[in-house]
């Protein structure tokens, strides 16, 4: 079950709205992808709580990708029992995943190694890049468990990336990546970014802006450009419509929060904001916002109806189609619609 650079790694933070959505790609986009998958950080629920949450309808809206990496990491406060836990989860409700860890991490390397039926994955920081001696410390690590990079998925995880510039990107990822040992012997080799903004909060209310992917023009123009004289091209992965330091913390009972769109377009997001939902109720906002994208100003943005079931939905709801009225909602047709763009602009790309 290996992949080359021509496929998509999508990090998905384990939520509701992402793994309806993981269900509702197309077959041809399934094709092309592996996501890696994050049980995010516990708040106030009991460990059991929190877990039967995350993997609720989890191994439904997976079945149909070959496997999946999922990683741990932001439960380790919880101790190496809960990382035992999720591991033993995945397994028991039949998911075809690879463990994710790190060659700094003490909770989840033995959980990880106890389940590695679909090999282990090793998921690179860029503290620990900056820090000095990677090669020697991912040899070390391989040594001490035993593990042959042939067996062994790494992620190269540049972290957040939305504070820099592209050529930025570029230099950092060529750095990062210098010092990685054996790039050809890896089972997947894998480089991931993302550039997403925190919040929306940069987007002034009842208005639009534009982010700009830098993540995915630093690999198609750093990486994918030179693709004949590397000793190996990493496969793309990013945050998707989601900043790696998520939302946990926010509880929409209590915080302001607006409706928004998060939409994928040509090298950039598209960010579309109205005000608060605490004013006007997100069922009439996303109608407006909506037809904005579809019918108004924005139309030259968007992909039609036609491109995935996430604008189908968009262009639903301009038509005045009832029921989308959740943020919730909202992140499951924004990461439908990134993940197939993804997908279709690595195909459109040359190759080899």
């Amino acid at each position: 079950m290996s992949f080359g650079a021509h496929h998509y790694v999508p990090v998905l933070k384990v939520k509701r709205g992402e793994k309806r959505a993981l269900r509702l790609l197309s077959a041809s986009a399934h094709s092309g992808v592996t996501p890696l998958l994050e049980i995010v950080e516990r708040t106030a629920r009991t460990l059991d709580a929190h877990l039967d949450n995350a993997f609720k309808d989890l191994a439904e809206s997976v079945s149909r990708f070959g496997r999946c990496f999922i990683d741990s990491c932001e439960i380790a406060p919880d101790g190496a029992a809960a990382a035992a836990e999720v591991f033993q989860r995945a397994a028991t409700s039949g998911i075809a995943f690879t463990p994710v860890t790190g060659i700094s991490r003490t909770v989840d390397v033995g959980a990880a190694l106890a389940h590695r039926g679909l090999g282990l994955a090793l998921r690179l920081r860029r503290d620990e890049f900056e820090a000095g001696g990677l090669g020697a410390r991912v040899r070390g690590f391989m040594t001490l468990h035993g593990l042959a990079p042939e067996d062994t998925d790494l992620i190269v995880d540049l972290g957040a990336v939305d504070d820099m510039v592209t050529v930025g990107v570029e230099a950092l990822a060529g750095a990062f990546l210098a010092e990685v040992p054996d790039h050809t012997r890896w089972k997947t080799f894998t480089l991931s970014a993302c550039a997403f903004p925190p919040s929306m909060g940069g987007v002034e209310r009842r208005s639009h802006d534009f982010a700009e992917r830098v993540e995915w023009m630093a690999w198609r123009d750093g990486q994918h450009v030179r693709r004949t004289t590397l000793a190996r091209l990493p496969t793309f992965s990013d945050g998707v419509i989601q900043h790696p330091m998520g939302v946990e913390g926010f509880d929409p009972r209590t915080m302001p929060v607006s409706a928004s769109v998060r939409y994928t377009a040509v090298d950039r997001w598209l960010l579309i904001k109205g005000e608060s939902t605490r004013l006007t109720p997100p069922s009439i906002q996303f109608q407006s916002l909506a037809t904005q994208l579809v019918y108004g100003h924005l139309q030259p943005h968007y992909y039609g109806a036609t491109h995935c079931a996430g604008c189908a939905s968009i262009k639903a709801v301009a038509d005045g189609a009832t029921g989308f009225g959740s943020l919730e909602g909202w992140r499951r047709l924004g990461t439908i619609h990134h993940i197939t763009t993804v997908v279709q602009e690595l195909r459109a790309l040359p190759w080899p």
